[in-house]
């Protein structure tokens, strides 16, 4: 089995040239919804936030560094991202049925990555008595959940080859 750091690396090189920040300090650890309410970094949350901060146009919107997770809790927030972000997730909330954010409280929630033009969007959902968030991910196509970080990143790189797979398949004929 992979490790983060490995399954990491392996999703960055399938996206290509990269908008990565620095890793920012997290000690506080993963910002939820429900403003100053923290969870403690989990094993491979922790790699991946000591990896690097925000990533652009990542899989299924911005990944955010968690200074921006906490920014979604400001009433006067100035970046036009972060603004689009949080009328996305507001909307999820109001519209899509069953969506976590409407289904849990917003302590249980964090915005691993959304986009601030479509639905996009990684919700981590915090449940007691395991280690890691699992992750529910949104996009045109519905829904997808994850027990943890390496499954999603796993899924993904499973997805990304079946379609190289397919295009080099069809080039072929």
């Amino acid at each position: 089995m992979k490790t983060i750091k490995e399954l990491l690396d392996e999703v960055i090189d399938l996206e290509g040239k990269v908008q990565i920040s620095q890793a920012i300090d997290f000690h506080k650890g993963v910002p939820t919804l429900e403003k100053g309410v923290y969870r403690h970094v989990s094993p491979m949350l922790k790699i991946r936030y000591g990896a690097f901060g925000k990533w652009i146009n990542a899989t299924h919107g911005d990944w955010l560094d968690t200074k921006e997770m906490e920014s979604l809790w400001n009433e006067d927030e100035k970046d036009e991202r972060l603004i689009g972000i949080v009328r996305d997730i507001k909307a999820s909330k109001d519209y899509w049925e069953d969506h976590a954010t409407g289904l849990f409280a917003p302590n249980r929630i964090s915005i691993f990555a959304a986009s601030d033009n479509g639905y996009e969007m990684i919700c981590l959902i915090w449940f007691d008595g395991t280690e890691e968030p699992e992750l529910w991910v949104y996009d045109c196509n519905g829904e997808s959940r994850y027990k943890d970080l390496a499954a999603y990143l796993q899924a993904y790189i499973d997805d990304d080859v079946s379609a190289s797979e397919v295009k080099w398949k069809l080039a072929d004929m």
